[in-house]
């Protein structure tokens, strides 16, 4: 498109900056609340690799992160990777997130086998 879209630039900003504030480990359960009241995000949520699964008591290895524009699905896998990311516009967050989820699940399952 003609010019581009300028107002995805702050949003590019946003998703780098969470990627870089990254530790290069699993996200513990305070620094998932952090990541929550960070600006620009409305939602950090943990997600199982597998479908069913219980959390582990290891830290949150893949995140969903929602903010007034995407949802991105993050996995750490030798560092922190978007592995998805869904534009909110026309798109409901919980149709985006459900497409997120499934996305760190084909995720796990691929790198398994």
């Amino acid at each position: 498109p003609a010019g581009g879209n300028v107002n995805s630039r702050p949003a590019l900003r946003t998703a780098m900056s969470i990627l870089d504030s990254l530790p290069d480990r699993p996200l513990t359960d305070g620094e998932l609340s952090k990541l929550n009241r960070a600006e620009g995000v409305e939602l950090a949520v943990a997600v199982d690799g597998e479908e069913g699964d219980a959390p582990s008591g290891s830290g949150a290895e893949s995140v969903l992160l929602a903010t007034d524009r995407w949802v991105k699905a993050l996995v750490r896998d030798g560092g922190w990777h978007v592995v998805e990311t869904v534009d909110l516009e026309g798109t409901e967050r919980y149709d985006a997130m459900r497409v997120c989820e499934d996305a760190v699940r084909t995720y796990h399952r691929e790198s398994e086998s």
